[in-house]
Formats: C-alpha cells, sequence, structure tokens
C-alpha cells in the first residue's frame, strides 16, 4: 500500500508493509524446521562404523529408530505415539539386561556369539504401553545380530532386512 503526501510542493511517498512479509518468513522458518527434522533422520544412519574391536554391548542404551532397509525408511519416536515421549532404553550386563520399555519394568537374558545375539528371556510388567515401546516388545525376539561403536548400537532381525538403533545413554 501506498500513500502520497504533499507538504510545500514536495511529495513524499510512504510505504506500509502488508504483514504478506512477517507471514513469508513465518512460512520460511517452518520450511527450514520440516528440513531439519527430515535430516535427522537421514544423520542416524550417516557413518555407521562397526567397531569390531567391542566385544560385547555393556552399558545403558536408548532406542532411537527402526529402520526398513527393504522400504528404504526410518522410524523415529516422533513419528509414532510415545505418550508424551517415553523412551526405551535398556542397560545390558554381562548376559543380561534390564531397564525400560516406556511404562513397564523390563528384564531378560541374552547370549552373544561373535557379532549374533540370542535373546534368550524378555519379560516384566505388563501395564499398557504406547506405540513405541509396542514396537521393540515386538521385535525383541527377532533380533539376531548387532553392530556396535562408542555411540551406537544396531540390532538386525529380519534377515537382516530391519534394524533397530539404539544411542548410548
Amino acid at each position: 500500500m501506498c500513500f502520497v503526501i504533499q507538504n510545500d510542493g514536495m511529495i513524499f511517498e510512504k510505504k506500509i508493509m502488508p504483514k504478506i512479509l512477517n507471514m513469508k518468513n513465518l512460512l520460511l522458518i517452518l520450511c527450514i524446521f520440516i528440513v531439519s527434522v527430515s535430516c535427522d533422520k537421514d544423520r542416524i544412519n550417516e557413518n555407521f562404523q562397526d567397531e569390531t574391536s567391542i566385544q560385547n554391548i555393556d552399558g545403558t542404551w536408548k532406542v532411537v529408530s527402526y529402520e526398513d532397509f527393504q522400504k528404504a525408511s526410518i522410524t523415529v519416536k516422533n513419528d509414532v505415539d510415545s505418550w508424551n515421549g517415553m523412551d526405551v532404553i535398556l542397560t545390558f550386563s554381562n548376559d543380561s539386561l534390564y531397564g525400560q520399555c516406556t511404562t513397564n519394568a523390563i528384564s531378560g537374558k541374552y547370549t552373544l556369539a561373535g557379532r549374533y545375539i540370542s535373546i534368550d528371556s524378555y519379560g516384566g510388567t505388563l501395564i499398557g504401553q504406547p506405540v513405541w515401546g509396542n514396537m521393540f516388545t515386538g521385535i525383541v525376539y527377532l533380533i539376531r545380530s548387532f553392530e556396535i561403536n562408542e555411540h551406537q548400537l544396531r540390532f538386525f532381525y529380519n534377515n537382516s532386512e530391519n534394524s533397530v538403533t539404539l544411542h548410548r545413554n
């Protein structure tokens, strides 16, 4: 919008910028946010290197994603219901595992043979849990192998067509 003001023979032009400019800035910020979130998914697989010198999976780990290599898709916690961000956090020590699967305390036993793993037992409380917790409970007995480095642990299942990635907690 433009106004012309005449004062003593001089013409002044006053431009009023519409609020659309503010909407453009908001749209730009929203686009940047969406791109950054999608890039977070890409970073999950970026530079994952198995460090063969690490011989065990001992430590506390948090589930961060599920990968489907056939569909080239990654599911992170924000993609499914997690009841306001509840986590799956597991501690592995020798041949035992324990932790929290969203709403449930869990424990179990596992066996390692090189980079192969067998979950021998897994169970816990039976409180209802969100999709994020059900996803892990649904695949835990399917896990067959793993890769590990200082910061990440990745379990493979379904003939290595799928994996679940955990970060050191």
